[in-house]
């Protein structure tokens, strides 16, 4: 298994550095790049923090907001400082907030769900069901919790 650094904090400047051991392989490459762990606070370990780029560290918190099994919303830490404090839009005025070469920009006004596939690197990474909303997208990846088993394959 790979290990993946993230931070934490609170936005005051001081950060919390920490590390796990992937358990979970969210890229389908067969390689474990994200870890479990309860970061919305609700008592269940059914959030993840992945390494979307495969470097060691933590770019995107994935979480189940509702508990239904589902990693629904996803953010970053554009600041480094551990408050992942921007929900990913996939609009292009969020390019840079969002350094993820996975994530679809040209979106069509109307309410689709799509499949999107990286520019770079087909194999490395999974189909990614988005959807878009107003020119948005947004990742709605069904991805199951530890405690129930995955619809696809991830490592666990």
């Amino acid at each position: 298994m790979n290990e993946i650094e993230y931070v934490f904090g609170t936005g005051d400047g001081i950060v919390h550095h920490w590390s796990g051991q992937a358990e979970l392989a969210l890229a389908n490459t067969g390689v474990a790049d994200a870890l479990w762990l309860d970061f919305d606070g609700d008592g269940g370990v059914d959030d993840a923090l992945w390494d979307s780029d495969g470097d060691g560290v933590a770019d995107v918190a994935a979480l189940d907001l509702d508990d239904d099994g589902v990693l629904d919303h996803f953010f970053t830490d554009p600041t480094g400082n551990g408050t992942w404090s921007h929900q990913i839009t996939g609009a292009p005025e969020d390019a840079e907030r969002e350094p993820l070469p996975w994530v679809e920009r040209d979106a069509p006004a109307e309410v689709t769900v799509e499949t999107a596939r990286p520019a770079s690197n087909l194999d490395l990474l999974p189909d990614i069901p988005l959807a878009t909303v107003d020119h948005r997208t947004v990742l709605a990846q069904d991805t199951a919790g530890p405690l129930s088993p995955p619809p696809w394959p991830c490592g666990r």
